[in-house]
């Protein structure tokens, strides 16, 4: 009998999805990468770009045999960047709504990432699209920019995804007293440029140097250099570098201490 655990991986086979660097890191760490798997036991654990459609509905038949589900997606900081092509990886749920282990400060404190002064003034609302894509009650609602746009009289930024901005963030935040959110990595780079915040979906990764859409017209925007600090610290142990997919460091942070 094989005592292996195993991992099933629904990743798909492109330059984009890099999933040979995927299995090569969970092959390092000691699991068997199988390309079917209708039994999940507790020690096995799926792989799964995000969590929509038939992917989530694995992830419940693993979840339900006690078996682990790692969710995977472009970085939350951008799939290319300072040099090296990242991966935000969680257990259970992306953007937030899963677990990522933080394990100190080191980890984002050697990248030496500036955080520029928060932002006084401006006059613009800016409101980030979001495509909607995901798990259900994760992903961002139909028409979501479009009705927070009409509510806050805030101008909306299409998804990059969708089309092509025609102008780059950085130039878009120009002028921007505030930025509006679902949950996007477009609002991170918005808080490391130091324009605060709103944010709708509760469990955000980002929420804890933001503020609750809700609340908005209530409290005013959080300018707060320890909580901004405190969030990119955990935050960085939830993405990884290719390098670190590949050998296998990011599921040895995040699944071994379970079956050691």
């Amino acid at each position: 009998m094989n005592s292996r655990p195993r991992a099933l991986s629904l990743l798909r086979n492109s330059e984009h999805y890099r999933a040979t660097a995927f299995r090569t890191g969970l092959q390092a760490v000691g699991f068997e990468v199988v390309t079917e798997l209708r039994d999940p036991m507790p020690a096995d654990v799926l792989l799964t770009w995000n969590r929509s459609g038939g992917n989530n509905e694995t992830a419940h038949q693993f979840e339900g045999a006690g078996a682990r589900v790692l969710v995977a997606e472009n970085g939350y900081l951008g799939k290319s960047w300072r040099g090296e092509k990242w991966f935000a990886l969680s257990l259970g749920h992306h953007v937030g709504a899963g677990e990522w282990m933080p394990a100190g400060r080191e980890r984002w404190d050697a990248l030496q990432v500036p955080l520029a002064p928060w932002r006084e003034g401006g006059t613009d609302v800016l409101v980030l699209e979001q495509r909607g894509i995901g798990e259900p009650g994760i992903a961002s609602p139909p028409g979501w920019a479009e009705r927070i746009a009409h509510l806050t009289g805030g101008r909306i930024r299409k998804h990059p995804g969708a089309t092509e901005p025609a102008i780059s963030l950085e130039a878009d935040l120009v002028g921007v007293r505030e930025v509006i959110t679902w949950h996007s990595a477009g609002a991170l780079a918005a808080l490391m440029a130091g324009v605060p915040v709103f944010y709708d979906f509760p469990r955000w990764i980002g929420a804890q140097a933001a503020v609750p859409l809700r609340l908005r017209g209530q409290v005013p925007p959080l300018r707060d250099d320890a909580a901004r600090l405190a969030m990119f610290r955990s935050l960085a142990w939830a993405q990884w570098a290719f390098p670190e997919i590949e050998r296998g460091d990011a599921f040895a942070h995040l699944l071994e201490p379970a079956h050691a």
